[in-house]
């Protein structure tokens, strides 16, 4: 995917984010693969290759009792109902980020109103949307880094926005943060394998997701 290609769907569909940081977010999450499931407690042998093949397996791992989240943004099973959401229009790109953005501001909009300065409130947004707290997302677990680190390391420099949800400031080496203004074919469903839920290249993810009660697309490839 071309990050031009990026950024005019997340301004489409999830507006209030700033779209780097919903880039970042997304290439953590899911390598910008729309089809993409990750299993808590387990992960696939393969990821899914389209659509069709992608709501078969989470029919299956539904049926099993596993919890997983879906797509671009692997928005959680359990905000599937809440953001009107369902197994075959989780893996459309606009409806993902929409509902990945939404779950995210949220996360931002209670971070901020504890009285956090907005980057700080921006990295526990980060932390909520990974696990559905403002602590866990700060804990190293894969590769001995943070998922709040991992997101970060994959923003670039950029200018400010009058997003909901600011970027996040780059930290030059040694130096303090500074903030830059289908077939009818049967389907089968990939087969699960129990181990640690890895999805593309975030694999340490419990995606317990804060739940908020309050086209055709291409996206493979990576930058």
């Amino acid at each position: 995917m071309m990050p031009v290609d990026f950024a005019m769907l997340a301004q489409q569909c999830a507006p209030a984010v700033y779209p780097t940081t919903l880039q970042a977010l997304v290439k953590a999450e899911s390598g910008f693969n729309p089809f993409a499931i990750g299993v808590v407690g387990g992960h696939l042998v393969r990821q899914p290759r389209n659509r069709d093949e992608a709501v078969a397996t989470v029919r299956a791992l539904e049926a099993a009792g596993w919890n997983y989240s879906m797509g671009l943004a692997q928005v959680n099973r359990a905000n599937l109902r809440v953001y009107g959401l369902t197994p075959e229009t989780a893996f459309d790109p606009c409806a993902n980020l929409r509902a990945g953005g939404a779950i995210l501001t949220d996360c931002y909009t209670r971070a901020a109103a504890g009285g956090r300065v907005p980057q700080d409130a921006v990295r526990a947004a980060l932390s909520c949307y990974y696990s559905g707290n403002f602590t866990r997302g700060f804990k190293p677990d894969v590769g001995g880094t943070s998922y709040v680190q991992r997101v970060a390391a994959n923003v670039p420099d950029s200018e400010a926005s009058a997003a909901v949800v600011p970027p996040i400031a780059v930290v030059p080496e040694g130096k303090a943060p500074v903030v830059h203004t289908a077939s009818r074919a049967v389907v089968r469903p990939a087969r699960v394998r129990r181990a640690d839920d890895s999805v593309s290249t975030d694999s340490g993810a419990d995606h317990t997701q804060q739940v908020n009660h309050h086209p055709a697309w291409d996206a493979l490839g990576d930058f």
